[in-house]
Formats: C-alpha cells, structure tokens, sequence
C-alpha cells in the first residue's frame, strides 16, 4: 500500500498527515481524505474514468524539471532551458513568441490582473480548473461547479479572487475595469442596484460642468452663482468621482459574490430539479453586453445633447477654462 504521507487530497489539497483516514478511489487510484471523499459522493475525476486514466500524484513524478523556471501563467515547472511553458505554451524569456498549445495540453490560463474577463474564450473543465487553482468545493454555500455555470467564461478569475478573500479574510481585491468604467462594469456584470448608483454618482459628478456651460450661455439663476462655490462644487464632485471609482474597483468582486449568490439561491428555491436549476444558471447568468452598450448609447446622447445646446466653443471654454 502507498505512503500517502506528504502528497495532496484531491478533494481539500490539504497535505496528508500521520494518522489521517485516507481512501482511494477504486477506478484511479486518486487519493482522499474519507470524509472528503463522502462529502464529495463520488471521484472529483469521474469524468476522466474509462480511458485508461490512472492517476499519477504530482510529488510522485520525475523531478527532471528541477532548477527551471516557473511559467507565470499556469504555475508549471519547466526544464532549465526551456523557451516556451510544456504545458501552456507561453514564452519563458522575453522576447519570444507564443507558440500554439498542444492538443494534450490543459485548456487553462492564469488569472489576468488587468481585466475580469481574462478567461474569455478559455475552455476549461470544473475538476481541472478545481485542482490547478487550489479552489475549495463551495462559496457561500455554493457549489464551484454551480459558481463556474453561472458566471461563465470567466468563472476561473473570480474564483481565483474568490479563493483569495477565502484564504486573506479580506474583502477586498482589485478590478481595474470597475476602477475606470464602474457604471459599465455593474452593468455588464448584471448588479442593477450597484450599476444604477454608479450611473447615478456619474450623472452627478457632470453637474459642475453643466452648470458652468449654464452660466456661460447667461442662464440667470447659474449666473448668480460665485465662482468659489462654483470651484467648491467641482472639488467636492471630483472626489465623489474618485472615491466612488477606488470603492468599485476594491469592492466589486465581493459585491459581485454577494449579488451572484443572493440571486443563485433563489434560483435554487423556484427550482426543484438540478437540470432546471442548471438551465437557469446559464440564462440568468454571465455577463450583458446588450446593458452595458445600451447604457454608454445614452450617456453618449446626453453628451451629444449638451454640445448641440451650448455649443462646441462654449463647451470647450467650460472644460478648459
């Protein structure tokens, strides 16, 4: 019988200790905390059973990449003078161009910091995607695999932040794209709530600029306005903008999780069976393009609005001054 001692559960990725009540599975031999495995109800690798899988434990296999460098994308270890990843394909050394993954190789790719939808056109499947990125079996209650439905394409990211609120205790992480299109962001991500306030803290923000075009066309009211207060309008508009932007980009995946969740649990509660409530994972979920468009079509007819009633010279004078 194997020594388990110091490998990984395939379940929890928690390394075996001396004592622990390990099980393996009877079709591949993979290896699992007996408690793990009974949560679990079956091999989280099921799906590669009857071709010939056996399951090789990652410590157990020849250390011939030992020294090489680690590819950025995926975390694998490569040999010493390796150009490209063996398993991703992405260049090792600066400079070199991808080259094209191999048919056996892992349809899987890091987490981007630069955008939520790093994934986009990523094939992937839950249990490979589970184990590379160390991802526990539920959020909030929830399954990964129900999570990675209803996010779509780009569920590895979220869950790869997920995991690390998880594992920091913290709710905080960083989306760029909430930073500079927050409106655009909660939209797109389907937080009507979140997505309207943002729109609404923008709208806000423009009031200095057309107040000013206001004054400049001799609107009687806005011309009675000091200028101080008019400077003091700007000042405090421009830090709305800036805080509303710094809270959406440091707070959005969580906002995102607590959306995601509230609403997968009522899909669970109006759908008795599982293929009925996986059918609305995939139509209630994912991102909406049409919504983030139609919203930057307005926004970009009330611009347009504005410049045809004060004028493009007077439009350019309350910009610049």
């Amino acid at each position: 019988m194997m020594d388990w001692k110091g490998h990984k559960c395939v379940s929890c990725h928690k390394l075996f200790k001396e004592g622990d009540d390990i099980v393996v599975c009877p079709e591949c031999g993979a290896p699992y905390h007996r408690a793990c495995y009974a949560a679990e109800g079956r091999c989280v690798l099921s799906a590669k059973h009857g071709i010939d899988f056996e399951y090789i434990p990652p410590e157990a296999k020849p250390d011939v990449n030992a020294g090489g460098p680690v590819c950025p994308a995926c975390r694998a270890q490569n040999p010493p003078d390796a150009l490209f990843c063996e398993r991703c394909g992405r260049p090792m050394r600066p400079g070199a161009a991808p080259v094209p993954p191999q048919e056996h190789a892992p349809h899987y790719a890091a987490p981007d910091q630069n955008g939520s939808d790093a994934f986009r056109n990523t094939q992937y499947a839950a249990d490979s995607v589970m184990t590379q990125l160390h991802l526990a079996k539920e959020y909030d209650g929830i399954a990964t695999q129900d999570w990675m439905t209803y996010i779509g394409n780009s569920a590895p990211y979220y869950l790869y932040q997920f995991q690390r609120m998880n594992e920091s205790g913290r709710r905080t992480s960083f989306c760029w794209s909430a930073l500079f299109l927050p409106e655009f962001y909660f939209f797109y991500r389907k937080m009507w709530g979140w997505g309207f306030a943002a729109l609404a803290v923008s709208l806000i923000v423009s009031l200095p600029l057309v107040l000013t075009v206001a004054s400049l066309m001799g609107v009687g009211w806005v011309v009675a306005m000091s200028e101080p207060m008019v400077n003091a309008l700007f000042g405090v508009c421009g830090l709305l903008n800036w805080g509303t932007r710094i809270a959406a980009c440091l707070f959005a995946f969580y906002l995102f999780r607590q959306s995601a969740a509230k609403r997968m649990r009522s899909l669970r509660r109006e759908h008795e069976d599982d293929d009925g409530y996986r059918e609305a994972l995939k139509r209630r979920g994912g991102p909406s393009l049409v919504v983030a468009v139609l919203v930057g079509v307005l926004l970009t007819l009330g611009s347009a609005a504005l410049c045809l009633w004060a004028g493009p010279e007077r439009l350019l004078m309350a910009v610049y001054g």
